[in-house]
């Protein structure tokens, strides 16, 4: 569907219009200070973020009651998952046509340093707090991907449209892409996500809202001492949309509240809290914790790179026109 080529203009066209002189690159960034300053005073986010891990968000079922692994089992893991890589590496089941090979993938392959076995902190069993029906509703729309129906564009998923996948968009479910760049000016604090070129500004000032409802919600940001906290409302209500992680729907009745602390030279501790009380049974937290390291997560580093999506969406014609030869084989 996508392709990453080198082309990071449109974050060196933002960086530019929205950066003033000495705002990246200020000397406190990478320093051993876990709180580095702006040049005007506030925390400063400031990188290019990664949250790869090969924590799963919920707690496995096999798990239900260990909530974290020993060294040795974490350390079974990775060296788990890299052999599978090794093995299934551009393999495709029989009658699929696959998909990449491990080379375009940049999932990660360590888990977090707290070795927890799902990064949902809260409820402590680890599991998403569905309202009676809803989980039903979601395992029916997970067991739909790469199956069909394949009717219309309306069966895509919503990344496969090249839309979103919706917010929050750093927790680790993309096998590539999980890269984040934070920049801030005077009262704002700009993010853009690698994966379909997600830009937030988020006002960190008193700002009213303008009550326009979108895909990923309207932002406002506050600091509360050295944490950068971000209440977003006023998604547009897309709850009738196919989506490939059910719990990121844009819904009107959805509040996200996030938090950002700079940890360290190299760490932000990152938690958000989702409250939906059409959807969720109470508000639930997530741990997903952010390093500029991206080698201790085992994934690559550089530069910001360009999603290409949309030139075409090959794959959305492709499988359109694909279910339509299996129709007419059929009646044949």
């Amino acid at each position: 569907m996508s392709h990453r080529l080198l082309a990071p203009v449109f974050a060196a066209v933002a960086l530019a219009v929205l950066v003033p002189g000495g705002a990246m690159g200020q000397e406190g960034v990478g320093s051993s200070s876990p709180s580095p300053r702006t040049p005007w005073g506030e925390p400063d986010l400031q990188g290019l973020w990664t949250s790869a891990t090969l924590t799963p968000l919920e707690r496995p079922r096999r798990l239900a009651d260990k909530t974290s692994l020993t060294d040795e089992e974490a350390a079974a893991m990775e060296q788990q998952t890299i052999e599978n890589w090794a093995a299934n590496d551009g393999k495709a089941p029989p009658g699929s046509v696959g998909g990449y090979n491990q080379v375009w993938l940049d999932s990660g392959s360590v888990i977090t340093d707290s070795r927890r076995t799902s990064l949902i902190v809260d409820p402590p069993d680890g599991a998403i707090p569905w309202a009676p029906g809803a989980k039903e509703i979601y395992e029916g729309e997970v067991a739909r991907y790469g199956v069909g129906p394949f009717d219309t564009w309306t069966d895509m998923d919503t990344g496969e449209r090249c839309i979103t996948d919706g917010l929050p968009n750093m927790v680790p479910l993309q096998p590539y892409n999980m890269n984040l760049l934070v920049f801030q000016t005077p009262g704002q604090v700009v993010m853009l996500h690698e994966m379909y070129h997600e830009l937030r500004v988020i006002p960190t000032r008193d700002r009213p809202l303008n009550g326009i409802e979108q895909w990923t919600g309207e932002a406002r940001g506050r600091w509360e001492g050295d944490t950068l906290v971000v209440e977003t409302i006023n998604f547009v209500d897309k709850s009738d949309a196919y989506w490939s992680s059910p719990w990121r729907k844009s819904r009107s009745s959805l509040r996200l509240v996030e938090r950002f602390t700079r940890v360290g030279p190299e760490s932000i501790d990152y938690t958000f809290t989702m409250e939906d009380p059409e959807v969720f049974s109470q508000s639930w937290t997530v741990s997903a914790p952010m390093t500029t390291d991206h080698a201790s997560r085992g994934v690559t580093a550089g530069q910001l790179w360009e999603y290409a999506c949309h030139e075409g969406n090959h794959a959305m014609i492709n499988v359109l026109s694909g279910a339509r030869i299996l129709e007419a084989r059929a009646k044949d």
